[in-house]
């Protein structure tokens, strides 16, 4: 008995939670084109026009998508909305289907394509972007065996959460993660994305794990928005356009500092 193969059409992937904007076209989870930039201040400004440009490129016009895969958070706080408020405006205005992904959960499948471990073990993979004052947004993935991503460009069936995305301090998340991993056992620790600013952490955390580690710098590619959304545009999941919002996971600053301020006022009374 042959698989039947579901027609998920052309989906437009966009991601603009870190310094990168990213946008990808993919037809049934296969790449068709990506246009990717490092302009953090300008995510408002260009990321339309980026659209604009990969539908020229391709010859397409935006009634040719079925879809839009987003990258919902956590990360920037502008960034996030940014990029939510496009993906909503696009469904909105054009009728196609809409679904969040998670931007960590994209860094992570897309950075483990870029390492060479060749281990045939257990590996988690660790996005860090940088939520400065030595704090991440991260998580913990893990997928079984030598690639994340099977030959029909879809996650391996292996990939799952091992722990959830927040906000995290680095030097007590790495403590969690070496205990964790003394549990589980792990072969293989992969750190991918906004590595440069925890060094010291990732290289201490190295001295003391007693498997493999691998650190990769990487840059979240809207590619990897499209692939994880296409088995679940496949099972007929999508979100609602009007209640659909980012994934902040943390209060943005200016909304904290009230917070305090009022607290420390209350306190004073």
């Amino acid at each position: 008995m042959t698989e039947r193969i579901i027609n998920t059409g052309r989906c437009l992937a966009i991601d603009t939670s870190t310094s990168a904007m990213t946008v990808a076209i993919l037809e049934n989870g296969r790449l068709l084109g990506e246009i990717s930039s490092h302009a953090e201040r300008n995510h408002s400004l260009g990321l339309l026009p980026h659209i604009q440009d990969l539908l020229a490129r391709l010859s397409m016009k935006p009634r040719d998508l079925r879809s839009v895969a987003a990258g919902q958070g956590p990360g920037s706080y502008t960034g996030v909305r940014i990029a939510v408020s496009v993906a909503k405006t696009f469904a909105w205005s054009l009728g196609l289907d809409l679904i969040g992904i998670s931007s960590l959960e994209a860094m992570a499948i897309g950075g483990s394509v870029q390492n060479d471990y060749e281990g045939n073990g257990v590996t988690w993979v660790v996005p860090l972007m940088d939520g400065r004052r030595k704090q991440a947004f991260t998580a913990v993935y893990a997928y079984e065996g030598a690639t994340a991503i099977t030959a029909a460009r879809e996650p391996d069936e292996t990939w799952r959460e091992v722990l959830p995305d927040g906000i995290r301090v680095i030097g007590a998340w790495t403590e969690e993660i070496l205990s964790q991993a003394g549990r589980l056992a792990p072969d293989h620790i992969l750190f991918v994305g906004e590595t440069a600013g925890f060094a010291a952490e990732l290289a201490q955390f190295t001295e003391d794990f007693a498997g493999h580690v691998s650190v990769v710098p990487y840059g979240i590619e809207a590619e990897y928005i499209g692939l994880l959304a296409n088995p679940r545009l496949a099972r007929g999941e999508k979100a609602d356009v009007h209640s659909f919002v980012p994934n902040y996971t943390r209060l943005p600053e200016a909304e904290a500092n009230l917070l305090a301020g009022l607290q420390t006022k209350k306190g004073e009374q």
